[in-house]
């Protein structure tokens, strides 16, 4: 989830800057790709004190916010905050479970430390947050991922199926479009959105790291992307799409690398040779005469509007058909975070009641965008880590009310009764996902005492 509009966010900079990975700071490290900076790791113990201090003199703010809003004084209550990983099943290319435990135990060494799998939810273990992974071989491998589990049950709960094409709007850092693509087995595509091109950045490398296939990234403010999702034998627009100027990307995003502009180069030689296979299948002859060129620097391109990367040729053109998956995770004041009480003290701080306003005004404008691009039976999954209720059951209101064919979903029941059933025992309360039920039924609230980080999910389909 990240900032999706300028407004809001240049009102708080310091908020806009926990937007880039909410749940998990150790977690905004490791996707940045880079060595751990020690000027930015957590001092651990120095936290530890902040957090017991903190939930032991709970502010009058903090007191009044969970007034206010029905939630459990208790919600917060935890030792430590959790940490995460998750393993990139789609890579280790075995559905053999030895050699996955012989994975984990080879990790566990390297990491030198336990990993505690989440049996509600696959691929996921918890480990000490005094670990780093960036370091490790796996982690540079692309094998291992930092990402919370609260962020993944959002996922579980959108349950891509391989095939689907699946939208993420407010998409960096790019794990959750990794986790779909892993639970899609590789089979389907990923369209991501995000206005800002630092987060892109990111992202981009995210998706080229863990190998993610038939992938694509806008730039775009996501209340207002239009873009449709794409069909392999979709043919070459009859006009080509005017094409950006190449040096507007690298002077604003500073992040991009030499070697990914490089790479990026070499991408765009190799569309010029898939496209006489790609339109073959179409039928469409005259259409592949036009685009294929002599010139190696041909300046005509057919990429959509707003396209940022993209490493699949026909889904830099194809705009057919509406979306088999939408999450939207969307733009929030950040309130169900431990690390942003933590970093504040006290809630009510980063927004006043204008503000306030704003925000839900923009998540309004984002769910109803995911529920336009979405298609008729199918799933649309809005979450937030916020415990607000006018940011998630007053949203999830308002869509249902302006939407008559727009209904609400359960989540996790069918996961968890499948795999109890892998398990062999229905008793064994491991395989129940940690929610509390929301104030609306099928709306659900991930608190930390449960051992996530907090989240609202809620599901949708289009009826």
């Amino acid at each position: 989830m990240t900032t999706t509009t300028t407004n809001i966010s240049n009102k708080d900079d310091s908020l806009n800057k926990n937007n880039d990975n909410y749940n998990d700071v150790r977690d905004q490290i490791d996707n940045n790709e880079g060595e751990e900076n020690e000027n930015v790791s957590l001092d651990l113990e120095k936290q530890t004190v902040e957090l017991s201090d903190f939930l032991k003199n709970k502010p009058k703010e903090f007191i009044d916010f969970l007034v206010e809003n029905d939630i459990p004084f208790d919600s917060y209550d935890i030792k430590e905050i959790p940490r995460f990983i998750r393993l990139n099943n789609r890579l280790l290319n075995s559905n053999d479970k030895q050699d996955i435990n012989s994975f984990i135990k080879q990790l566990e060494t390297e990491l030198k430390t336990e990993l505690i799998p989440l049996k509600w939810l696959p691929h996921f273990y918890k480990l000490s947050e005094r670990v780093g992974i960036a370091s490790s071989k796996s982690y540079k491998n692309g094998l291992i991922y930092g990402m919370d589990a609260s962020s993944g049950a959002a996922i579980l709960a959108l349950d891509p199926q391989p095939g689907d094409n699946v939208l993420d709007i407010c998409c960096a850092p790019g794990t959750k479009l990794s986790m779909i693509a892993d639970m899609m087995n590789g089979e389907g595509t990923v369209t991501g959105v995000d206005i800002s091109l630092q987060r892109l950045g990111s992202c981009k490398t995210i998706l080229k790291k863990y190998k993610v296939p038939s992938a694509r990234l806008f730039q775009c403010d996501g209340s207002t992307f239009n873009i449709k999702a794409p069909i392999k034998d979709d043919p070459l627009p009859f006009k080509p799409i005017k094409k950006q100027k190449k040096n507007n990307n690298s002077n604003n995003n500073k992040e991009e690398s030499k070697e990914e502009e490089e790479e990026e180069e070499d991408v765009n030689n190799e569309e010029y040779k898939q496209v006489s296979n790609n339109n073959s299948s179409s039928g469409n002859g005259n259409c592949n005469k036009r685009r294929v060129s002599k010139k190696k620097t041909s300046k005509v391109t057919y990429d959509l509007d707003g396209l940022y990367f993209c490493n699949t040729f026909y889904m830099r053109y194809s705009n057919a058909q509406l979306y088999d998956k939408v999450i939207v995770d969307a733009e929030c004041s950040l309130d169900a975070s431990v690390r942003h009480l933590l970093q504040y003290s006290k809630l009510g701080r980063n927004f006043l009641p204008n503000e306030l306003t704003e925000l839900t005004d923009l998540q309004k404008r984002l769910i109803q965008t995911g529920f336009n691009l979405l298609k008729v039976g199918g799933s649309l999954v809005y979450s937030t880590c916020s415990f607000c209720k006018v940011q998630n059951e007053d949203v999830v209101k308002w869509l249902l009310d302006n939407n008559a064919n727009a209904k609400l979903l359960p989540c996790f029941e069918e996961q968890q009764q499948e795999q109890q059933q892998d398990s062999n025992n229905n008793n064994n309360n491991d395989y129940k996902v940690p929610y509390s039920k929301g104030f609306i039924d099928n709306t659900y609230r991930f608190y930390p005492k449960n051992g996530t980080s907090g989240m609202f999910i809620s599901k949708f389909t289009k009826i």
